[in-house]
C-alpha cells in the first residue's frame, strides 16, 4: 500500500484545490481503469501514462443542488493520519455532509 506514482492534478480543479497541489504521491492498486467520462464527470487526476485517477462531478445547469462527488484510483484511507492529500480529501468529504445536513434541516 505505500505510495506507487505521482499523479497530476488537473489545473483548477476540485482536487488541487482541496490539497493545494499540483501533482501528489498515490497509493495505487488497481488494475482497470477509465476508457471515457460520463459527460457530468470531469478528470482530476491523470498518471504518467495518461492514465484518468480521479474524476469529480460536474453540476450541469439542470441541478438545483450541490453534491460532493470525487472518485479516485487509490487509496485515501491508508495512513491518511499521515497524508495532507488524504486529510484534505477526507474533510472536505465530512463538511458536504454537515452542509448537506444543515441544507436539509432548513
Amino acid at each position: 500500500y505505500g505510495p506507487a506514482h505521482a499523479v497530476r492534478l488537473v489545473e483548477g480543479g476540485v482536487l488541487q484545490r482541496l490539497v493545494g497541489a499540483d501533482e501528489i504521491q498515490v497509493n495505487s492498486l488497481h488494475q482497470q481503469g477509465l476508457d471515457r467520462l460520463a459527460a457530468d464527470l470531469t478528470a482530476e487526476a491523470v498518471a504518467p501514462d495518461g492514465l484518468i485517477e480521479a474524476v469529480s462531478y460536474r453540476a450541469g445547469p439542470q441541478r438545483a443542488s450541490p453534491r460532493f462527488l470525487l472518485g479516485v484510483q487509490w487509496h485515501p484511507e491508508w495512513r491518511f493520519r499521515e497524508n495532507p492529500a488524504s486529510l484534505a480529501i477526507f474533510r472536505a468529504f465530512g463538511q458536504a455532509a454537515r452542509d448537506r445536513a444543515l441544507r436539509r434541516a432548513a
